[in-house]
C-alpha cells in the first residue's frame, strides 16, 4: 500500500521533500526506497503522540514567551538607562550651578570679611579719638580757673 498520497500536499503550491517528510513523521514510518509502510505503534506510543505534541507546542510557547520576555526585559533596561543618564545630566546640571553659586558666596564671604576688618579698624580710631578727646577736656578743666558764683 502507498500512503505517499497521506503525506504530500495535494496543492502544487506546496513542494516538499519526501525524505523531509518521511523525517518528520518517523519513527512511525518506515521507507525501503521504492515503498513505504507503516510501523505499528505501541498504546503507549500513540497516547505519547499527542503529549509530545502537546510538549513541541508548550515548548514553543515557552520559546515564544521567553524571548517576548527576555525583549521585555531589554525595553526595561533601556529605559532605566536612560532615565539613569537623564538624571545624571540633571544632576551635573545643578552641580554646575551650585559651583557657580558657591564661588558667588565665597567672594562675597571675602568681601564681608575685609569690610568688617575695616570697620573694625574705623571703630577702634574713633574709640581712641573719644578717649583722647575726654582726655583733652579733662586737662582743659584742671587748667581752667575756677569761676564763683557770686550770688
Amino acid at each position: 500500500m502507498d500512503f505517499t498520497s497521506f503525506f504530500l500536499p495535494q496543492s502544487d503550491a506546496y513542494s516538499h521533500d519526501l525524505s523531509t517528510l518521511l523525517d518528520m513523521a518517523d519513527p512511525y514510518i518506515s521507507c525501503n526506497g521504492s515503498s513505504i509502510t507503516m510501523i505499528p505503534m505501541t498504546e503507549d506510543e500513540a497516547n505519547a503522540q499527542p503529549m509530545n505534541h502537546g510538549n513541541d507546542e508548550r515548548k514553543k510557547r515557552r520559546l515564544v514567551s521567553n524571548r517576548e520576555s527576555a525583549r521585555r526585559s531589554r525595553v526595561r533596561k533601556q529605559r532605566r538607562l536612560d532615565e539613569l543618564s537623564s538624571q545624571v545630566s540633571e544632576l551635573r546640571d545643578t552641580n554646575q550651578r551650585l559651583l557657580v553659586e558657591l564661588n558667588h558666596m565665597i567672594s562675597k564671604h571675602a568681601r564681608i570679611v575685609r569690610e568688617n576688618s575695616q570697620l573694625r579698624e574705623e571703630a577702634s580710631d574713633l574709640q581712641r579719638k573719644i578717649s583722647e578727646m575726654e582726655m583733652e577736656e579733662a586737662e582743659v578743666a584742671a587748667a581752667a580757673p575756677r569761676t564763683l558764683k557770686v550770688a
